[in-house]
């Protein structure tokens, strides 16, 4: 990972969602930066030390304005999101009002400080959807879901705010992360923690191909966009750019862990509107913030399986 040294060195910096998934991995990384850090979470589970705290819901205007002017970031992460793939119109809502509105909510609050000097917001690679990839940031959104649409607003809201007003909003658009300490609502994760614990697990076919990115390297796309002024107003793709089957990925987690037969492929069948071919085209990426993955599938297959497998002696 990239240890920016010094930059954020008694920098203030504002996490949404930094409690979650990948905001737990970038606090560990700003702190050996030696960055001050505040962060917004709907549930008061932080337990790193020296990490100050707002609990409160991002749909909230007035507390996201409040949390600003107490705190007055000089640089802002924006991870918290409504990240259920439903299908039902119920869905539509909560993800707009989480994640659209929420936006806006940040956005807005940031415009009114003279503090901000970036916004880094997290989209997701899913906003192309059945698009032909590599997917690159030119491409126009094709979302599958509530969530992927809600995040392809966000994404145009962002660029909308910097055209319009100079916001400097970053949007960040990962492939699949995976890594220690997901969530067990994502496929690599629940597959390794079903086979440790000796239960079957029920997939399809797994003909359809991802593009598998190691939570330390989406990490580093982070920090690497907040301290370039000229990624200030760009939507950038990160991922490995190597789309693997996921029934491949399922047989290479199976032989690392040792367990066979537990798998039942075409035990689910694929989501309406599944798309089978997701990989990005990474140029924008390399051009801009000279990134690209450093961690291979392999090697992170292995990491993340070896946390999982200490935290079951645990």
């Amino acid at each position: 990972m990239d240890n920016s040294n010094n930059f954020f060195l008694n920098r203030r910096v504002l996490i949404t969602g930094g409690t979650g998934f990948i905001g737990s991995h970038l606090i560990q990384q700003l702190h050996a930066s030696g960055a001050i850090i505040s962060i917004i979470s709907r549930e008061k589970k932080c337990d790193l030390a020296e990490t100050n705290q707002y609990t409160g819901d991002i749909r909230d205007s007035s507390f996201v304005t409040e949390c600003m002017i107490d705190f007055n970031a000089d640089y802002i992460f924006h991870l918290a999101a409504y990240k259920e793939r439903s299908e039902s119109i119920q869905a539509f809502y909560s993800a707009i009002e989480t994640n659209l509105i929420g936006s806006l909510n940040i956005f807005s609050a940031a415009k009114e400080t003279n503090s901000v000097k970036f916004i880094v917001a997290l989209g997701t690679a899913e906003e192309y959807g059945n698009n032909i990839p590599p997917f690159d940031e030119k491409l126009r959104e094709c979302p599958v879901t509530p969530y992927s649409f809600s995040k392809s607003c966000v994404s145009h809201l962002g660029e909308l705010f910097f055209h319009l007003y100079n916001l400097p909003v970053i949007i960040i658009r990962p492939t699949l992360a995976y890594g220690p300490g997901q969530g067990n609502d994502m496929f690599v994760t629940s597959l390794i923690t079903s086979l440790l614990d000796d239960k079957p697990f029920d997939m399809t076919l797994g003909d359809q191909t991802r593009d598998f990115v190691y939570v330390d390297d989406v990490v580093d796309s982070l920090i690497l966009a907040a301290k370039n002024s000229q990624a200030k107003g760009q939507i950038i793709n990160i991922g490995s750019g190597i789309p693997i089957k996921i029934g491949d990925i399922a047989k290479k987690i199976e032989t690392i862990i040792g367990k066979k037969g537990l798998i039942n492929l075409g035990g689910k069948q694929y989501r309406k509107n599944e798309v089978m071919e997701y990989y990005v085209d990474l140029k924008r990426a390399d051009n801009i913030l000279g990134w690209k993955a450093k961690t291979s599938l392999d090697d992170g297959l292995l990491k993340t399986i070896d946390y999982y497998r200490r935290v079951k002696r645990l």
